[in-house]
């Protein structure tokens, strides 16, 4: 097996968010309005007729793999919120550095996650997740509003409570504009009553009220990732229900549908990272600068940090940590490879890997951003997308049928 630095997976965002974040005001932006994220009825497949210890599977994927990943990000979002509050406190090039550098550490991982979204991270409409990161849902103007909000302490009256915020206000990529964006100006180009101050606020007094937001963001940031920590760890948790899949009174019937819960997270690649990430930025799908065949760089993720191709990278390596199982225990790599081979599909598993890495080293090759790329010479990132396309071909094909896996809905009759 390749060996791979990090964890973690996906799943999806539900179309219920687009209705949730409607109340965000201006600038609220979402390109994606499928159901993403694990709400069809589990219909129970039959497994390959082998030998092939699918509990085990889960729980080196559960133990190894995601709780890691899981583990790291609570520790990362504590170190943002440190590095956020010096900023704030001690405001200068360095410390700005440190804080930004924070919040792509933070990133990193969490795009890693992406591509593990299981059990807390999927339930309630994707909730918890969205409000760590809510992309392609993003509204930097109610980001500006509610750092007003959260300066005047009340709205509608009631104290300000981030967390009865939408998600779009909250989160990484709230954080990032916060960060980020070095217009003072707010991003609203309709009148919000709530931002008449700003206006008569200096430079300097709008950096301030920016980063006391900020601080609130990161905090509210920290306490999501310490939740999905409780929701998924200990007796009552979704890994210990994940790994005890089959058994009596578990929400899964057999350890089948274990895996194959954890195989629909692997589809993040498909769904987000292919069609959303690249294809709607390229003009492949219809995007917010008209039809399809229209480029837009303006869709790219992370815009502001211009962080866009470290978070396919890191899509892409939570992907193949999930498929080929290796994560923190070196002497432990049950994966998905190892399913196939025992099912005597090893040409697939082979492919998918080979596939998987040469969509990473295309990327890390990028010496320009993907909004830079994609206006200065779109060949460039139609070829990523067309290897990200190699490994999501072969997981809605080979893969599925081989492992007798029930394809996501999201995948189903999705043939780009």
């Amino acid at each position: 097996m390749n060996s791979t630095t990090n964890i973690l997976k996906p799943l999806l965002l539900s179309a219920t968010i687009a209705t949730l974040l409607a109340g965000c005001g201006e600038s609220t932006t979402s390109k994606e309005g499928d159901n993403f994220g694990g709400s069809d009825p589990v219909v129970t497949p039959t497994p390959p007729t082998t030998g092939f210890n699918e509990t085990n599977l889960l729980s080196n994927l559960t133990d190894n793999v995601i709780t890691p990943a899981y583990q790291a990000f609570d520790a990362l979002t504590q170190e943002q919120e440190l590095a956020v509050i010096n900023y704030c406190e001690n405001p200068d090039p360095q410390t700005l550095q440190a804080a930004q550098d924070s919040w792509r550490n933070a990133m990193a991982k969490w795009q890693q996650i992406e591509v593990m979204q299981i059990g807390p991270l999927t339930e309630n409409s994707s909730t918890l997740r969205n409000n760590i990161y809510s992309w392609p849902v993003v509204s930097s103007c109610g980001v500006d509003q509610d750092v007003m909000y959260f300066e005047q302490g009340t709205i509608n009256s009631a104290p300000y409570d981030i967390t009865k915020r939408t998600a779009s206000r909250r989160g990484l990529d709230a954080l990032e504009y916060l960060l980020f964006n070095s217009i003072t100006e707010h991003s609203c180009t309709s009148a919000k009553e709530v931002l008449n101050p700003w206006a008569s606020k200096t430079d300097s007094e709008r950096k301030i009220s920016r980063c006391n937001f900020a601080v609130e963001v990161a905090k509210d940031l920290d306490n999501s990732a310490d939740l999905l920590l409780q929701k998924w760890s200990g007796s009552n948790g979704y890994a210990t229900t994940l790994k005890q899949a089959g058994q009596t009174n578990n929400s899964f019937a057999t350890a089948h549908e274990g895996v194959n819960a954890i195989s629909d997270a692997l589809f993040y690649v498909d769904k987000m990272s292919k069609d959303r990430k690249l294809a709607t930025p390229l003009g492949l799908f219809s995007n917010s600068c008209g039809g399809v065949g229209s480029v837009c760089s303006n869709d790219v993720e992370s815009p502001y940090s211009d962080n866009s191709i470290a978070n396919l990278v890191n899509n892409l390596i939570g992907f193949k940590a999930l498929f080929n199982g290796e994560g923190s225990d070196s002497e432990n790599t049950l994966g998905f490879d190892d399913y196939l081979v025992d099912v005597n599909d090893s040409a697939t598993s082979t492919k998918i890997l080979s596939d998987v890495q040469a969509a990473i080293d295309e990327l890390q090759g990028y010496s320009d951003t993907l909004a830079q790329s994609i206006n200065q010479d779109a060949a460039v990132a139609e070829e990523t997308h067309t290897k990200v396309k190699k490994v999501t071909d072969q997981l809605k094909v080979d893969f599925i049928n081989s492992l007798a896996l029930k394809l996501p809905q999201t995948a189903a009759g999705d043939n780009d």
